[in-house]
């Protein structure tokens, strides 16, 4: 596909230039990206351009340690409900997209069953873990970190509680966003570690945790290689 275009303002383009710029339009065109990295996508062209966010899904896994117990949440639906200290296990793989040098965040889908909260809140605490794939590095010793949510009234509400869990160079309670890439793996365990809710009547329900996710950036394109370095 080739644009015709003027180097002269004002010049005007043939009928069949013009038809043919249209036609090419329309049909679409190959968009090349350089291979670099740090090149991509970028959203907000009229304000400060930065990558998108993505979303890397979780499931959550329980073995015979404290787990969640699964039951009823509406109708004939069954999820995981959890008393204080009831622990679930996740691992997340990073995609080639990842904006390298971009912080990751995590977040936890929940929600509870009762009619009578009047407020309070909950605790959802994460022990995670890092390592570059490729043989490259041993997996980190685990950081532990926190996010806490104010309880909705409302029942069965879908809340989701956000946590940044990297930072530059790392810190005790954040994994190292400087040495995170493509093929990198993040697992860890998910506990409710403080049900502060309060209701009008009868006992303070165990709230529902639904998920467990990553946001993270998105360059928006893949990488030129499947393994060191990505970008060459």
């Amino acid at each position: 596909m080739t644009i015709t275009t003027r180097a002269g303002k004002g010049s005007a383009l043939t009928h069949n230039e013009l038809d043919t710029n249209f036609t090419d339009l329309r049909d679409g065109l190959a968009i090349r990206v350089p291979k670099t990295q740090g090149y991509g996508i970028k959203v907000d062209s009229l304000g400060t351009p930065t990558f998108g966010w993505h979303d890397l899904l979780g499931s959550l896994e329980v073995d015979g340690y404290n787990p969640p117990t699964r039951v009823v949440y509406i109708g004939g639906l069954k999820q995981f409900q959890f008393a204080e200290n009831n622990t679930a296990y996740f691992s997340f793989h990073l995609p080639h997209d990842y904006a390298v040098g971009t912080d990751i965040h995590i977040h936890s889908h929940w929600s509870h069953t009762s009619s009578l909260v009047t407020g309070g809140s909950v605790t959802w605490t994460y022990e995670l873990t890092y390592a570059k794939g490729h043989n490259q590095a041993a997996f980190d010793s685990p950081i532990i970190v926190s996010g806490t949510q104010n309880a909705s009234t409302i029942q069965y509400q879908h809340m989701i509680v956000e946590t940044a869990i990297s930072t530059a160079g790392g810190s005790p309670t954040q994994l190292s966003t400087s040495a995170m890439e493509p093929d990198g793996m993040i697992f860890g365990r998910v506990w409710l570690s403080a049900n502060g809710i309060t209701v009008s009547g009868g006992g303070v329900p165990d709230p529902f945790l639904h998920e467990v996710d990553l946001h993270y950036q998105s360059t928006g394109v893949a990488t030129k290689q499947r393994f060191p370095g990505f970008w060459g």
